[in-house]
């Protein structure tokens, strides 16, 4: 009993940081859990896990135009559900960022550095931490990824480690896993491998997530890089092992989305999942009209732009390779893939830059400790030791952190007030604000939702259809649409039309939800509202239609 005790005080005294950095997760997203639904993209992706629950196939029978892991994880029962099963995944987020920050940074401080601003980032409404967005999900897989491939020996090496962890052993990693596949793991090829399958499932979740696997790849390119700008003549010897590990990686990252494809063939949307799970993307990516005048930023804002800086971040940190530290090499390269991947589409929506937050707080990290290691103590005042100064590092980090500014003024991205959303809830948790007050401060559409959720779950109807954009009232209610599109803008994209009205006359929904701010007509849905359903109630912002 005692020992147990002592080897759990031991523990604590070992964890106490990352205990600390937990537990301030936890604060900051209290507030989720008293959110109301309001939330688009979330309302999606719980209206399409409430289909999924309810039978439907995912792209056949329900559609969005992202890859399917999200929508498999949002089949929880409820918002709530939803909110604690993202605190659990960015708990263990956290945990994978805080190893590998320990793999990468040299000093305590700067890791607790990293971590904390990694956590108030990804939990702070800012860039929509507080939601269940798709990129805390795609970094934890990413994270996790990260995890594996830093127990090999090449990535050790790259950056001058003793050893990997499958030698040597760090705190409870080696213990862990053999405890589930001890002869598995005695062959570094299967951290390659699994650690491919966590990119992949990654990019099954968003496919941004792509660029996080390439900047995994940058290490072999690196290592290959440093031995030849070297002059080494063993490096065509080695090639062969850097081959084999690298297709390790791409095999595990491609078994998950073979995997997937033959799932969706299976259950008979093998065409539909190819269509809008994946070749959609690049519709996606290429389909914003930034609107921009000067044609320069124009030009850097589009696709050929975008791989001309990524080339040239690429060229610079090959060409100074001797003059930056391997782990700037690395955390340079990861931040500028990640940019890539956020602004792949030119959209300014906050949570994109979700995906910017990891390599981002290593970069901070790094850069903050160089310049302190600039200056010394000298009797009763600080100099400067400007020989300790690395100016390819200062000026590359500057370069990065001036693009991630420019894109943010340029698409006029508008971070989410954080001091509001915590003050709305201090005056929730204090009774100076109302439940249906404090529902208000989110959406105006909280008061007109509510009202007819009660309605529609009176009715224990399944499926409702909603011309216009209001996911969240699908959610709310846990119903499903009645064709195969959440939102009146997919049907507008797809030009679907036709099919969507065909399937509100097939299966005549007892409620039928018309958005006053919907400025498209659906052709014929009006006459047969007309002739086979009555204005039940006439909200502020929608009109719900009863059947007759």
């Amino acid at each position: 009993m005692f020992k147990t005790l002592y080897r759990f005080d031991k523990w604590l005294d070992s964890h106490l940081i990352l205990i600390f950095l937990l537990a301030l997760l936890l604060v900051l997203r209290l507030p989720n859990f008293f959110e109301p639904y309001w939330y688009g993209d979330e309302g999606i992706y719980l209206t399409i896990g409430n289909g999924l629950r309810q039978g439907k196939v995912l792209y056949r029978d329900i559609i969005d135009h992202k890859t399917p892991i999200i929508y498999y994880l949002a089949m929880v029962p409820s918002q709530l559900d939803f909110r604690l099963l993202n605190l659990a995944w960015m708990s263990v987020t956290v945990i994978a960022f805080y190893h590998l920050c320990k793999e990468l940074l040299a000093r305590e401080w700067t890791i607790v550095l990293a971590t904390l601003l990694f956590v108030v980032l990804t939990s702070l409404p800012w860039l929509e931490g507080n939601i269940p967005n798709g990129e805390l999900f795609v970094m934890g897989f990413i994270l996790i990824g990260f995890y594996f491939l830093s127990g090999t020996k090449l990535f050790n090496d790259f950056f001058k480690a003793k050893s990997s962890w499958l030698d040597i052993g760090l705190g409870n990693k080696e213990e862990t896993l053999s405890v589930f596949w001890p002869k598995l793991f005695a062959h570094e090829q299967a951290l390659f491998y699994l650690s491919g399958i966590f990119f992949g499932l990654g990019i099954l979740t968003k496919v941004p997530a792509l660029f996080d696997l390439v900047a995994a790849g940058s290490i072999w390119w690196l290592v290959l890089s440093k031995q030849i700008l070297a002059g080494s003549r063993t490096w065509f010897g080695q090639l062969r092992e850097l081959v084999l590990s690298g297709v390790s990686v791409l095999f595990g990252a491609a078994t998950v989305i073979l995997f997937s494809v033959f799932y969706f063939v299976l259950r008979g949307a093998g065409a539909e999942y190819l269509q809008f799970g994946l070749l959609y993307n690049f519709r996606y990516a290429g389909s914003w009209d930034l609107g921009l005048n000067n044609p320069v930023l124009s030009f850097l804002l589009s696709m050929s732009g975008k791989l001309l800086i990524l080339a040239l971040v690429l060229s610079f940190v090959t060409i100074f390779i001797k003059k930056l530290r391997p782990t700037v090499q690395f955390v340079s390269l990861w931040f500028a893939l990640s940019l890539f991947g956020t602004l792949l589409s030119s959209r300014p929506y906050p949570h994109y830059f979700l995906q910017l937050v990891p390599s981002f707080c290593l970069l901070l990290a790094l850069n903050f400790d160089a310049w302190l290691r600039v200056w010394q103590k000298n009797r009763w005042q600080l100099t400067a030791n400007w020989k300790k100064f690395n100016f390819f590092e200062t000026g590359l980090s500057l370069f990065l952190l001036f693009l991630t500014v420019q894109a943010f003024l340029i698409l006029q991205v508008k971070p989410y007030p954080a001091l509001a959303y915590y003050s709305n809830f201090e005056r929730l948790v204090t009774g100076r604000l109302s439940t249906a007050e404090y529902y208000n401060r989110f959406e105006s559409l909280m008061a007109d939702n509510y009202a007819a959720s009660k309605l529609i779950k009176d009715s224990g109807e399944q499926e409702i259809f909603i011309w216009g954009t209001n996911p969240t009232l699908y959610a709310l209610t846990k119903t499903s649409p009645t064709g195969r599109f959440t939102v009146s803008f997919h049907i507008k994209d797809f030009k679907a039309y036709e099919e969507s009205l065909a399937s509100v006359v097939k299966k005549r929904p007892f409620f039928v939800v018309v958005m006053n701010n919907e400025n498209t007509d659906l052709p014929g849905l009006y006459s047969f509202l007309e002739q086979h359903y009555i204005p039940n109630t006439t909200f502020e912002h929608f009109t719900l239609w009863k059947l007759l």
